[in-house]
């Protein structure tokens, strides 16, 4: 189990500094790139390469905060405080990312049909902002929470408690 939790934290913190820089990253390129991305399909570019990546870990950032929250939350000696906001905003945030390929594709057909795109661009910044502000809390909420090994020796039987009391 020790194994285990220290594994989960500093993957969850390596991917939560790639995500978020991916994450910026991909805010900026979908818009310079715009026309290689929506309009040039033939071909597969490197900036389509790159915001594929960065999606890629942002979706698995996801999944292991999620991890992390819920490992956090199954000992209440190491709960955050507001781990379970901090859980559902994960998950909603793992829904926008559906939302996020949604308004992408939105985006791309409504290009090239030559209609205006405005509102779903800013439904698509809105999404990935959010994101981004998940993405920071956990950041914050691990450089703020370290893991607690588990051994026997910190696990203490409830006469202990008692005794304590």
């Amino acid at each position: 189990m020790k194994t285990y939790g220290g594994f989960l934290h500093i993957s969850t913190v390596v991917l939560a500094i790639l995500s978020t820089g991916f994450l910026v990253y991909n805010m900026l390129a979908i818009r310079i790139f715009a026309h290689e991305v929506f309009f040039e399909r033939q071909t597969l570019s490197g900036a389509e390469i790159s915001i594929a990546v960065g999606f890629g870990l942002i979706l698995l950032f996801d999944v292991f905060s999620l991890l992390s929250v819920l490992s956090t939350t199954r000992r209440p000696q190491n709960a955050i405080s507001g781990s379970k906001v901090v859980l559902i905003f994960g998950a909603f945030c793992l829904l926008l990312l559906l939302a996020d390929k949604v308004m992408i594709d939105e985006i791309g057909r409504e290009y090239l049909a030559g209609w205006e795109v405005l509102g779903e661009w800013i439904m698509l910044y809105g999404f990935l902002t959010t994101q981004l502000v998940y993405n920071l809390v956990v950041l914050l909420a691990l450089f703020r929470v370290r893991p607690v090994p588990y051994s026997e020796e910190n696990r203490q039987s409830p006469e202990s408690n008692k005794s304590t009391q």
